[in-house]
């Protein structure tokens, strides 16, 4: 037993995958505090307000997630490497998406009322219209803070963050259940975040900024990353990432239209316990990327560790709720046992290729191939929402568990090839710190024989 503690104190103590570690505790608590949240909501609230706050939920993530404009990937991918000017990365993140999220929550509203008259509720209520739009500036600002910190390699303190929001919901929806039984749930989501984002931002700014900023070399000003390339990453990436959101927070809404609020409020119990799992393994390849892009001479050495880790955990996970669905969801009510397990069950199935596919992610936007990752959610989009299309009028919300399945069984293994090539690479020989800036700031992997020797000059232009 000393053996087994001496071997787990020393793999949490490893710098390279400490991040990991802790986005992967984060996602732990936040799952454990949203079970929990989500089976007080459905004894608390009727089925048709429910089904509707996860429908408004899902929203909320979708457009903020549209107007975050891939920044939470570039954080991640460009802090490492930015230096001095951090601070003014993060600031242009937050003032852009804060910009976007208005005008995208603004058409939201008023669009969404006139296509479908499930969400008829939305327009017809000022408040909960305004609501919505600070809403999501709030929850991108949010989101953003987590790239901020991760980038920063201070993933620590999201766990913290994010736990104390959830505890925050949980208690507000039971406070507001009585006086807000049809927005109650959607209040909770937002109330919290008013007195969460000004508080980890002032940790960012007067704090992590700082104690980068006293670490850095004369020459470590962040020359290397040039808007142009960061502009390049961001709006190619996008496209990908945009669609990856599009599929993920579409298929409650695409229920929700074609079933109706009961039954997507079935689907949307088991589709997020679901997702709680597939953001560990995003956990893992945001990790990935973050140290990676720092190192790309660890780039096969991390690679082999973070996909050891993550299918571990994954897997694991994935046969718990394959084979405890029922008891999983009679957390929630014997109605989402009775109607949900089987569609748990698909769903855990399809973890494991989406965790795959989500590490092939990471290894494109090290090596500067964006375009790659963004055909493979084009194919993922194509294959997971016409599918569950195809087959929701069908065989109901278990289509969509199929179509989703199947979709990243059929990516996982035309995109393996990726994580073997680079999985089997030999490690290049350890850069001098001017080299190996200049490397991850270009996202250009070095190999064995193209190293420069220690004592020829700095090239000028990675």
């Amino acid at each position: 037993m000393r053996g087994l503690g001496g071997r787990v104190r020393d793999a949490l103590a490893d710098p390279l995958y400490r991040s990991g570690y802790a986005l992967v505790v984060n996602t732990a608590g936040t799952t454990v505090i949203g079970v929990v949240y989500w089976a007080v909501a459905a004894h608390l609230y009727s089925q048709r307000a429910l089904g509707r706050a996860s429908a408004l939920v899902s929203a909320l993530l979708l457009v903020s997630a549209l107007a975050q404009l891939n920044m939470g990937n570039v954080l991640p991918r460009f802090l490492p490497v930015a230096y001095r000017r951090s601070g003014r990365l993060i600031g242009y993140g937050y003032a852009a998406t804060s910009v976007a999220a208005a005008v995208a929550a603004t058409a939201f509203v008023l669009v969404m009322p006139l296509v479908n008259a499930q969400w008829r509720f939305l327009g017809g209520s000022a408040w909960l219209a305004i609501g919505f739009a600070v809403a999501t500036i709030l929850w991108g600002i949010f989101a953003l803070e987590d790239a901020a910190l991760t980038g920063l390699r201070h993933a620590g303190v999201v766990p913290v963050e994010n736990t104390i929001y959830g505890v925050l919901k949980l208690l507000l929806l039971v406070e507001v259940a009585r006086s807000l039984p049809s927005t109650g749930i959607f209040v909770s989501w937002v109330v919290p975040l008013v007195v969460i984002i000004p508080v980890i931002n002032a940790l960012i700014v007067r704090r992590y900024l700082r104690q980068g900023t006293a670490r850095v070399g004369p020459g470590d000003i962040g020359a290397r990353v040039r808007p142009r390339e960061v502009f390049r990453f961001a709006y190619v990436d996008y496209i990908g990432n945009l669609l990856g959101q599009i599929y993920t927070n579409l298929l409650p809404l695409l229920v929700l239209s074609i079933l109706g609020a009961a039954a997507n409020g079935t689907f949307y119990v088991a589709w997020t316990i679901t997702m709680g799992l597939v953001i560990v393994a995003t956990n893992f390849a945001t990790s990935l990327l973050v140290e990676g892009s720092s190192a790309p001479d660890k780039l096969p050495e991390l690679t082999r560790g973070i996909l050891k880790r993550c299918l571990v955990i994954v897997t694991l996970g994935a046969l718990l709720l394959f084979v405890a669905a029922r008891p999983v969801l009679s957390i929630y009510g014997s109605k989402y046992a009775a109607h949900a397990s089987s569609l748990l069950g698909l769903l855990a199935l399809g973890v494991l290729p989406r965790s795959l596919v989500v590490i092939t992610f990471s290894l494109d936007r090290i090596a500067g191939k964006v375009g790659r990752a963004t055909l493979t959610n084009v194919v993922l989009t194509i294959l997971v929402l016409g599918g569950s299309w195809a087959l929701l009028t069908r065989i109901g919300i278990e289509g969509v568990a199929l179509a989703w399945c199947g979709a990243n069984f059929a990516v996982a293994i035309m995109r393996l090839p990726t994580i073997v090539g680079v999985a089997r690479r030999r490690a290049a020989p350890a850069l001098p710190p001017v080299y190996r800036r200049s490397a991850a700031a270009s996202g250009v992997w070095l190999p064995p024989g193209r190293v420069p020797n220690a004592g020829s000059a700095a090239p000028s232009d990675p």
